[in-house]
């Protein structure tokens, strides 16, 4: 029996032979139009991380653009993207990005296929986009997966409405065994859990966007499966995993742009409803640029943005209570060449995030980036020689005393975890009451796996988990 994994594989690769069967007869229309990029990349990270001493990272990857006009009505584009890594199998992976029919006319525009879409005015805390699911394998960039779906746009007066019906979630990658920055515990992607909801796998949404006041507003709502799932642990002591839960949730949204003065202000705000625990999170901030700076062709510019998010629960974000400053120098040169320096700093746990970007062109078709990440991490909550005897007592223990078992209630105790994690963590206490239990089970390794689990299960140590995945990446582009 295929896994889920190779089914939706399978599935992709249908669609990717698809798009290459289309584009090869569009290659021979006149007005097609082609252009793409190979790139070329490297990763070193500084130190070897908690399960893997591989440091070096090297992978490549292309990206193949088409774009076709039938008539003064009708186009096609198309975008389709691979990466090849050498160390992490996952990281091995192609997908259409784009593969497009548009159909426009003076009173409407009609999409229908595989699509991109980005809402959001934020630069660096984008809590209202949501229609595509992030690429996290190609972070740091900002690349998303495409969505199959079909839309529906119209000016009202001056106001745009959008309409969209989406079929099916892409869901999130995870780094496999050989990757970095990932949890300690994996994450099987084979196993996720879903809940569809009354609408199954067609996900609706709708935006409307207007100018008010001199000011832009727009508002939407998302009935679908979010794209950012929690976690559950499977309690297979001999295959330990984490397991994605993606809930069906409603997802009203307000964004907001004004200009005042020099100053551009942003805004976005968000109220979600599913399964779990309602919330609400609120990002924004301002953008300011000096322009010719010191009499000079640079430009500099200023982006400050903070986020607050509700939910005390544990998720699958590490952007919750946070403020982001960053920097764009444009030297404006022949080169366009561009220097970005950014830190987000977790105000509530003390944790922040680094990062330094540098890109230019050179030649006719050739383009350079260089990036670097830093993660500091707080004090460790968690440390072995604290924890790691009494979970091997627990292990020897058949059934466990009531002693063991208040000791692991009160370690629960303060973590925050989701409700359903929670009620899994119940069962698997009362269960080791039970005469038994760890019958079949290679005790050797639950001691560690359940280490991990009280760190992953902990809000306050998320950087922690990464802290050595400080890295450098350098990328190199040919352009076609």
């Amino acid at each position: 029996m295929k896994s889920l994994r190779s089914i939706r594989r399978l599935k992709n690769a249908a669609a990717q032979l698809l798009s290459v069967s289309v584009l090869a007869y569009s290659a021979h229309c006149p007005a097609a139009e082609w252009a793409g990029w190979i790139n070329g990349e490297g990763r070193y990270y500084a130190q070897t991380g908690e399960q893997v001493e591989e440091q070096v990272y090297p992978s490549v990857a292309a990206q193949l653009e088409f774009s076709h006009t039938f008539n003064a009505q009708d186009q096609l584009t198309a975008v389709l993207f691979a990466r090849g890594e050498r160390v992490d199998d996952e990281g091995n992976f192609a997908d259409v990005r784009e593969f497009l029919w548009l159909h426009s006319t003076d009173a409407y525009q009609f999409r229908a296929g595989i699509g991109q879409v980005s809402w959001g005015v934020n630069e660096l805390f984008k809590i209202t986009d949501l229609i595509n699911q992030k690429d996290r394998a190609e972070l740091p960039y900002q690349r998303k997966l495409g969505q199959p779906m079909m839309s529906f746009s119209f000016y009202a007066g001056e106001d745009l409405v959008e309409l969209y019906a989406l079929e099916g979630l892409r869901s999130a990658w995870y780094p496999g065994k050989d990757g970095r920055l990932r949890y300690p515990i994996m994450v099987d992607t084979d196993k996720e859990e879903y809940e569809w909801g009354a609408t199954g796998r067609l996900d609706l949404a709708g935006r409307w966007k207007t100018t008010r006041w001199n000011t832009e507003f727009a508002l939407s709502h998302f009935y679908g499966v979010t794209r950012d799932p929690y976690f559950i642990f499977n309690y297979d002591f001999n295959h330990p995993r984490m397991i994605p839960v993606y809930e069906k949730v409603n997802q009203s949204s307000l964004e907001m742009q004004k200009v005042i003065g020099d100053v551009l202000m942003r805004a976005e705000f968000t109220y979600q409803t599913g399964s779990l625990e309602p919330f609400k999170s609120v990002a924004g901030g301002f953008e300011y640029t000096f322009g010719s700076l010191f009499d000079s062709d640079l430009d500099l510019t200023w982006y400050v943005e903070g986020i607050w998010d509700s939910r005390k629960h544990i998720y699958g974000t590490l952007l919750d209570h946070d403020v982001g400053i960053a920097a764009r120098l444009a030297l404006n040169d022949e080169r366009d060449s561009n220097l970005v320096l950014g830190v987000i700093a977790d105000t509530k746990y003390n944790e922040a995030f680094g990062t330094v970007f540098w890109s230019n062109s050179f030649g006719q078709s050739w383009s350079l980036n260089v990036t670097g990440q830093y993660f500091y991490a707080n004090d460790h909550r968690y440390t072995p020689d604290r924890f790691m005897p009494f979970f091997e007592k627990l292990v020897q223990e058949n059934p466990a005393s009531p002693e063991s078992i208040d000791k692991l209630l009160g370690m629960i105790g303060g973590v925050t975890i989701n409700k359903k994690h929670y009620a899994r963590i119940v069962q698997f206490i009362n269960d080791l009451r039970q005469q038994g239990y760890w019958d079949g089970i290679k005790t050797e390794t639950v001691p560690q796996t359940l280490f991990d689990l009280l760190r992953i299960s902990d809000n306050s140590q998320k950087m922690n988990l990464i802290e050595r995945g400080s890295n450098i990446q350098i990328d190199i582009y040919y352009h076609f």
